[in-house]
């Protein structure tokens, strides 16, 4: 018997489509809903829908009348969200109906990083509305224990009605190079979507500090601005670009990856960071910071060295301990391409169909 899953997320919803093949593996029709305008394999329905990232009650009222009206058209056994917004609009489009909900946390998003007023009433908002809809959730699975026990504290889960499983996992068996990391300029690469929370104005000073020192490295910064702040700006970083080469967006980030010498991610806070997997994977030593959804993967002195978050002067020596000391640059890379393998998408798939089959059992 065919079992039918929805999975739900936003504009990087496609990031499922591995995950996806391991569930049809086991038996599951899946179709996923999103704002991903990439190419889906025909093994997979995919349905776009309209979701805004950011808090806007007239938008978020239209989705979730819009997700009523494709529930109640398109049944199925289980529906699955990820992402941060999908977390709380498909339980509150669904409080009358009975199909079981679960969901991925996979991170708690900027307000709960930011100190600004706005922040802290969204944060209230928030946990208002998890409250409202945590009866009609019948599993969250948490990337890491950090998140799982804020919603602890504030009573949005239970013990029994919740898990941990450590990143959404990276398919290893389509990484078939390694870094050769061999330039004649060491080469740091950061890939992140360029807001504050990612530590951006950090790596910026950083390469100032370096550059200031007398040391010349090469600094690759990949990602799309999402922020047009006093803190972080299209202004600022024009500032930079003497000394980084500011790439936005890209399509051959594998390649860019593979080419250079290190990885540096300083990052105030991750809800499992990805791109550290991928990165490691890789073999590529990294530099990060020693906050939540860093240090699960990347432990201090053996597949990184971890700074703390915001301190660009700390950032800088680490750069260029990492980039003057081959020894400890292959011992953390080598390192990292072990490590990585526990977070395999093999392995995390299990989780994920032990999850979803033990739910749809459940009495």
């Amino acid at each position: 018997m065919v079992t039918k899953i929805c999975l739900i997320g936003g504009e990087d919803v496609q990031k499922r489509i591995p995950l996806s093949k391991y569930l049809i593996e086991a038996g599951f029709h899946v179709t996923i809903v999103g704002t991903s305008d990439a190419d889906f394999p025909n093994y997979i329905t995919y349905v776009p829908y309209n979701l805004n990232r950011r808090f806007s009650p007239i938008s978020d009222y239209k989705t979730i009348s819009w997700l009523k009206h494709f529930f109640n058209k398109n049944t199925f056994d289980i529906i699955h969200t990820f992402d941060t917004k999908p977390a709380f609009l498909v339980p509150l489009s669904q409080l009358n109906t009975t199909t079981l909900i679960t969901r991925t946390v996979t991170g708690l998003g900027t307000i709960f990083m930011s100190n600004t007023f706005s922040s802290a009433l969204l944060r209230k908002v928030y946990i208002l509305l998890h409250s409202y809809i945590k009866n009609r959730v019948h599993l969250t699975i948490f990337q890491n224990e950090d998140d799982k026990n804020l919603y602890l504290k504030h009573h949005l889960i239970t013990k029994s009605n919740s898990e941990i499983i450590l990143s959404s996992g990276i398919e290893l068996k389509h990484i078939t190079r390694k870094a050769a990391r061999n330039n004649k300029i060491f080469t740091f690469i950061c890939v992140a979507r360029i807001v504050y929370e990612k530590g951006i104005i950090n790596l910026l000073e950083a390469a100032r500090i370096c550059e200031s020192k007398g040391y010349v490295f090469k600094y690759l910064l990949v990602g799309p601005l999402e922020e047009n702040s006093k803190r972080l700006n299209q202004n600022i970083l024009n500032q930079y670009k003497d000394i980084i080469d500011i790439l936005g967006p890209r399509t051959d980030v594998f390649d860019l990856l593979t080419s250079s010498d290190a990885f540096v991610l300083p990052t105030f806070r991750e809800g499992f960071s990805r791109v550290l997997l991928e990165a490691g994977a890789i073999g590529l030593p990294i530099i990060s910071t020693n906050v939540t959804g860093v240090r699960e993967f990347a432990r201090h002195g053996k597949e990184a060295l971890l700074v703390e978050p915001k301190n660009s002067e700390a950032l800088a020596n680490a750069m260029i301990k990492l980039a003057t000391d081959k020894e400890l640059a292959d011992k953390l890379a080598e390192n990292a391409i072990k490590h990585v393998k526990m977070f395999s998408l093999e392995n995390v798939s299990k989780q994920y169909i032990a999850i979803f089959n033990a739910a749809i059992n459940h009495d």
